[in-house]
């Protein structure tokens, strides 16, 4: 049996809770994404391999013996994507 966030037992139920998760997605309109969050999707999705790449640059990094050409590799993309970000941010 699970536990529920006051400590009560919930005998295999789920709480139907009418949050926006049940509503259906409000559209966006062009650039209003980017307004209201302050960051473009191919920003945010930038970033997001960037920090990919350094988790892989890290776990290279601490093997034993580590793959100096896929460490260089690794390297080199996350610059461009580096440049990439700054380049977007800049025209922003």
């Amino acid at each position: 049996m699970r536990r529920g966030v006051a400590g009560n037992i919930m005998a295999g139920r789920r709480r139907r809770n009418s949050g926006p998760a049940d509503r259906p997605a409000k559209q966006c309109q062009a650039g209003e994404f980017e307004r209201m969050t302050g960051q473009s999707p191919r920003l945010k999705t930038l970033e997001e391999r960037h920090a990919a790449l350094e988790r892989q640059i890290v776990q290279e990094d601490a093997r034993p013996r580590p793959d100096t050409a896929e460490l260089s590799r690794l390297k080199l993309e996350k610059l461009r994507l580096k440049e990439e970000i700054e380049r977007l941010r800049r025209e922003a």
